[in-house]
């Protein structure tokens, strides 16, 4: 029983060490004497978190922090634009050499190491792809065909070979990596609520519980809540006169919410073409609520009394840190959605012709 004991309580001692283990960089600051060095992770669709920081002293610093799981970070220094970025893990320990050339580096840990290589060897082929691209081009241009052929088989072979490096690369890294680069992949291409959902299910139950995978989860969570479908999120704002204004308490068999600003020239140009649609069908249920992203009640007025827009024009004045742009899954702008008289969202993204025959015929 006393042996018991004894070897719970190493092993107790053992966990504990684990769970307290750091993850260490140190390194140097290329031509930096003193200053102060961030790393920073993403934790949310919005959210960037400082993990650590430390004081650079004659032009060395150590990082130290605990960490539950491989992360994503960028290592900043204070005052300076760009960073450097690290796939940190808990308990490994890192040099680096940060600076603006390609001197710098940051080096350790498997999953920084797998991808440093990755990065290295991509770019590589994409160096050479670029290259013969270049030479494909002249040649054509220069009407030898033949010499442009064979450029261009051997052009397929490096963009097959690329792909292929790539897919075997991701499939190996099934974890932070592939959520990593699926995020990055969605983001770029702002895919919607059906993309969104179909890259999420393609990643396995690690790459799920990572860093980037949950950040993708909040994306679907939060797409859900403005697709077609979904109960359209609520909101007060004020008018141009001051007046609170709430979108639900607002009557109509159909409502537009057009999101837009002074400053938007589609938005300006498609003002035209909703006016038109107001006046045609405002007698008969049809109600527009104008969202502006402005940040300046002038421009915002201004713009509202040219275009000639006679529906509901109101505006929290933050541009794009307007709250309900953001309720909204709002990244650009014209952003449309229609909505039907219990508030429920049925139509996104329609414009000119065919958001006036989907109007037309839902008010039939």
């Amino acid at each position: 029983m006393k042996n018991l004991f004894f070897a719970l309580l190493l092993l107790c001692s053992t966990l504990a060490m684990a769970q307290t283990e750091e993850t260490i960089i140190k390194g140097k600051v290329k031509d930096i004497k003193k200053g102060r060095l961030h790393m920073l992770a993403r934790t949310g669709e919005d959210r960037t978190d400082t993990i650590c920081s430390c004081e650079v002293k004659k032009g060395k610093f150590v990082l130290k922090t605990t960490m539950a799981e491989p992360m994503l970070t960028r290592i900043v220094l204070e005052g300076y634009s760009g960073g450097f970025t690290l796939f940190a893990e808990p308990g490994e320990e890192y040099t680096a050499l940060l600076s603006n050339d390609k001197s710098f580096y940051i080096k350790g840990g498997k999953l920084n190491e797998a991808y440093s290589t990755h990065i290295a060897v991509s770019d590589s082929l994409n160096a050479v792809i670029s290259a013969q691209q270049q030479r494909y081009d002249s040649l054509r241009a220069g009407r030898k065909f033949r010499s442009a052929s064979l450029v261009n088989d051997s052009l397929r072979r490096n963009r097959d070979h690329l792909r292929d490096f790539t897919q075997k690369f991701l499939a190996g890294n099934d974890n932070i990596i592939l959520a990593y680069t699926i995020c990055s992949n969605i983001e770029m291409r702002d895919m919607r609520l059906k993309e969104s959902r179909e890259m999420y299910a393609s990643m396995s139950t690690g790459a799920k519980a990572s860093q980037y995978g949950r950040i993708i989860k909040e994306r679907i969570d939060r797409l859900e809540k403005t697709e077609g479908g979904a109960k359209a999120p609520d909101f007060t704002l004020e008018d141009v006169n001051g007046d609170p204004v709430t979108m639900s308490a607002v009557k109509g068999k159909i409502k537009i919410i057009d999101f837009w600003a002074s400053w938007c020239g589609p938005c300006r140009m498609n003002n035209p073409a909703l006016r038109k649609l107001y006046e045609e069908f405002h007698d008969k249920g049809l109600e527009i609520i104008g969202v502006s992203l402005d940040n300046k009640k002038a421009n915002w007025q201004m713009a509202v009394d040219k275009d000639g827009l006679g529906w509901i024009n109101i505006s929290s004045l933050k541009g794009w840190k307007c709250e309900v742009a953001k309720a909204y899954n709002v990244t650009g702008i014209p952003a449309l959605f229609v909505l039907d008289e219990n508030n429920n969202i049925i139509a996104t993204g329609l414009r000119g012709e065919q958001l006036r025959n989907f109007v037309q015929e839902r008010l039939k």
